[in-house]
């Protein structure tokens, strides 16, 4: 393990594990030590059935499939480059916050 593979590996565990967090947010059975691309298969899968009964259902999807894509991107990567992994995880946790914000918002009684 190189230098900076050693001294990313703390910030990527801690990024896996509050995207593991996230991900039992949306209702998913969470492995206990999930991978990245279990945890993308997840979320890709939540993309799709996002409640209808929110505002900002469509924004809701687009960002839980971002955050998909971000985290199979990450996975693909492995260890080859840990700052670029790093930042994708970054970005789907970016991304899964952003989905979350957007599905707190109920749809109003007179609007449905």
């Amino acid at each position: 393990m190189n230098a900076l593979t050693a001294r990313c590996s703390p910030a990527r565990s801690r990024a896996v594990e509050e995207l593991a967090e996230a991900t039992a947010k949306w209702s998913c059975a969470v492995l206990d030590d999930p991978g990245i691309a279990e945890l993308a298969d997840q979320l890709a899968q939540v993309a799709g059935h996002v409640p209808q009964d929110r505002v900002n259902r469509g924004e809701a999807a687009a960002a839980l499939e971002a955050d998909a894509e971000h985290l199979q991107a990450a996975a693909r990567l492995g260890g080859l480059l840990p700052l670029v992994a790093l930042h994708h995880l970054n970005v789907a946790l970016q991304c899964e916050r952003s989905a979350r914000q957007g599905r707190a918002l109920p749809v109003p009684a007179a609007d449905r």
